[in-house]
């Protein structure tokens, strides 16, 4: 709540230079990327960039960062970045003519980058209900009367022109969700999933993990709860703790990452016990998860958009949901239908791991998993950047933007 209402103020204080950025003239050929409020290097416009950087000659490209680390970490690759509120960042906004961001304008600069195009590349399809679709979770007064009167007035929270998505099922829950013409959500693929190609297995033995000694590694990702309000006992009481000798016993490593939002308990205890088939993969760690996912064999979710990523690769996903009632009916609400849509067995608690584990490996899920992958990452197929690219220009020039698989 501190957090949200700080971003708020500071929009409000820089409102006079929206006057100037109006009336300032945009180069279309100088395109600004940020993410994640302008805190990471990271996600779609972190891939999108690079290709941008070193793929367009015509195009100049800057990142634009809240943290000074973020713009040393661009520096460091060899590209250019600036901090979004520094007398350059403010120049650099100034005169671009296209932004590309993860959330909103705030990835960048809110105030400075009125009267250029702003492209949500998106953060993932959405299984939680987001912007309009999503159930109302804030309760205090004055934030629900913003919401509902002011939200909009301010530059950080203008609607994008145009939104690119990884599926045609993004396209209809962005459509949806945001208010937006059904033409201007436009399915491309993630260029985020350029990061398989990027070896996950020397990312682990950079951690002091080594994929080899194992059979095989699943992941653990549960997402956040409540917007981040809420709590999850991972351990589940002991039930993590009595699944570690089927995990010997099936030599695989268990690597935990929550979301960078969700409060988590319960297993802090295990991880200090040092066993060699339980594992911690921290968002510290491991800030860019799709990095991590090649050198992953099975995925265990819950409400996480990271299952449509994984199905690029086409391997094992288990949906564990302990508290998929509370979920559904007193959290924001997903899309769909929870188990009809599972891309492979639904479970409540660790102790049924192994039967899902056993019926994936009997193919009895795999008929599930093929629509899965068809209906979320038909179009991964190593273009995506190329593709994103082409649309933005034909934005700019006038042109219907459409998906092509050219």
């Amino acid at each position: 709540m501190a957090t949200y209402l700080m971003r708020l103020l500071q929009q409000l204080a820089w409102l006079p230079l929206c006057l100037v950025a109006w009336a300032y003239p945009r180069d279309d050929r100088l395109w600004v990327f940020g993410a994640w409020h302008g805190r990471q290097y990271a996600d779609n416009a972190r891939y999108l960039y690079r290709h941008v950087r070193d793929r367009e000659p015509t195009l100049r490209a800057v990142w634009l960062a809240r943290d000074p680390e973020v713009v040393r970490q661009v520096a460091k690759e060899g590209g250019e970045a600036e901090l979004a509120y520094s007398w350059r960042g403010i120049r650099v906004a100034l005169r671009a003519g296209v932004f590309l961001v993860t959330h909103s304008s705030e990835d960048v600069n809110a105030h400075a980058s009125l009267g250029g195009r702003l492209i949500n590349l998106t953060h993932g399809t959405p299984l939680k209900r987001m912007g309009n679709d999503a159930r109302a979770l804030r309760n205090d007064v004055m934030t629900r009367l913003f919401e509902r009167y002011l939200r909009h007035l301010l530059p950080g929270k203008r609607r994008a022109e145009m939104m690119l998505v990884a599926s045609e099922v993004g396209q209809q829950r962005m459509t949806s969700a945001f208010d937006l013409p059904f033409e201007r959500v436009v399915p491309l693929g993630y260029p985020r999933w350029d990061a398989f190609d990027e070896g996950g297995g020397e990312l682990l033995r950079g951690q002091g993990i080594d994929p080899d000694a194992y059979s095989g590694i699943l992941l653990y990702a549960p997402t956040l709860r409540l917007r981040g309000r809420g709590e999850l006992d991972l351990a589940q009481g002991d039930r993590l703790e009595r699944l570690l000798p089927w995990l010997a016993a099936e030599r695989l490593l268990l690597l935990i990452r929550g979301h960078a939002s969700l409060k988590m308990s319960g297993v802090q205890a295990l991880l200090a016990g040092g066993s060699p088939w339980l594992r911690e993969a921290p968002v510290s760690m491991f800030p860019d998860v799709n990095t991590l996912l090649p050198a992953v064999d099975g995925l265990i979710t819950d409400y996480s958009s990271l299952m449509y990523d994984y199905a690029c690769l086409n391997r094992p996903i288990i949906l564990m949901a302990p508290d998929l009632d509370d979920y559904l009916n007193g959290d924001v609400g997903i899309y769909g239908d929870y188990l009809a849509d599972a891309p492979g067995p639904v479970i409540d608690h660790w102790q049924q791991l192994p039967d899902a584990w056993r019926e994936i490996h009997s193919d009895e899920h795999q008929a599930r998993l093929s629509d899965f992958v068809i209906r979320h990452a038909s179009l991964h197929d190593g273009r995506v950047c190329a593709r994103a690219t082409a649309v933005v220009q034909a934005l700019l020039a006038g042109r219907e933007p459409r998906c092509s698989m050219s």
